[in-house]
């Protein structure tokens, strides 16, 4: 009876290894549901040995989640933990689990998986990602300090942890420690295209900032004061920002416009929150962007057909404009003294206000 329960158990195994054979290859080519029917084939037939059982669902899990179906492999991710936690158990299920949108039980379990495979390097890069995505960079910073760096860990992402801590810092504004990372990266793999497109990426980026630090200066410097009504649709634009969380150039574009406007046209807002979406909505368009006059109106609880009627307004002030002119003077993102070499003395250095707004 042994002899045949230990034949019983070697068969199945094999029939075990030949499905994730061919799950390995199905997976390769692409052929996801091919994966699928393979383990739902195959379950019941091992469904009282947890090891067997908790191996096909990760291949289950992993086909679904390579379709987009994070809901349908969260099942099956969650069951395969349970039955035999494993790493890339918990990398499936914490994949899942952020995909579905419940970022706390992300960062639970790759914190747990962390603790239970101190090895499993990709767990708490995997943590760092997560984090950093959701603006916690000083803690995804953290959890990288914690990550022993040593030749155990394969060369691809070695190089990913370079870039991945060189962004945490550029993020932070930590420029020069930014570079010195890519740096010492590019010390250790100097054939790493990745990390030379980093490098030129990373100065590109910080030539940007500064440009974008120097015209937000000029802007504030050039706005000038303005009372009564006119300030409250100011103040307006202010708080509108500061909701939809645009950036500080966004808003001084936004509070030029409206100065702007007020020097060429009649405006008697009666109520300032309506004028002061549509100047945010009608500087984001100059950019090219569409952003939802809804939920820009809705954002600060204004009314809706009252920012289509001023955004109108805004427009057509705008389109009287010259476009080289109207991006110069009102563009936040695609201006072009944020790409283009510093101009002579005496022009890109002066208070913005100064650019003559034609007469029309």
């Amino acid at each position: 009876m042994s002899g045949d329960r230990n034949n019983d158990r070697d068969e199945t195994r094999s029939r075990i290894e030949r499905s994730v054979e061919r799950c390995l290859e199905w997976t390769r080519l692409g052929r996801h549901r091919k994966v699928i029917a393979e383990v739902d084939r195959i379950l019941p037939n091992v469904e009282e040995n947890s090891h067997f059982t908790a191996t096909l669902l990760i291949w289950k899990a992993q086909a679904h989640l390579a379709m987009g179906c994070a809901e349908l492999a969260l099942p099956a991710a969650s069951k395969s933990w349970e039955l035999e936690p494993s790493p890339h158990a918990c990398h499936l299920q914490s994949n899942a689990l952020e995909a579905v949108g419940d970022l706390a039980g992300t960062e639970e379990l790759l914190r747990m998986g962390w603790r239970l495979f101190p090895d499993a390097v990709h767990l708490p890069v995997q943590l760092a990602v997560v984090l950093s995505e959701q603006g916690r960079i000083p803690e995804a910073l953290d959890i990288l300090e914690e990550i022993p760096f040593d030749g155990q860990i394969p060369e691809d992402l070695q190089v990913f942890l370079f870039g991945l801590r060189s962004n945490l810092l550029a993020a932070m504004g930590r420029w020069g420690e930014a570079d010195e990372v890519l740096r010492d990266g590019l010390g250790n793999h100097p054939e790493s295209r990745l990390l030379g497109e980093a490098h030129d990426a990373l100065r590109s980026a910080h030539r940007r900032s500064n440009a974008e630090k120097k015209l937000a200066a000029s802007w504030r410097e050039g706005l000038r004061p303005i009372e009564g009504v006119e300030r409250e649709v100011d103040e307006a634009i202010i708080r509108c920002c500061a909701v939809n969380e645009h950036s500080e150039l966004v808003c001084l574009a936004a509070r030029r416009l409206w100065r702007a406007y007020l020097e060429h046209r009649d405006a008697r807002p009666q109520v300032p929150d309506p004028w002061g979406a549509a100047a945010i909505l009608a500087t984001l368009e100059i950019d090219g962007d569409r952003p939802s006059i809804v939920g820009t109106a809705r954002s600060v609880g204004t009314n809706l057909s009252s920012t289509r009627r001023v955004l109108k307004r805004f427009r057509t002030f705008l389109a009287s404009l010259d476009h080289e002119f109207k991006t110069r003077a009102f563009a936040a993102h695609t201006n072009p003294r944020l790409d283009g070499p510093p101009g002579p003395a005496g022009r890109d250095d002066r208070p913005a206000n100064v650019l003559p707004f034609p007469t029309t």
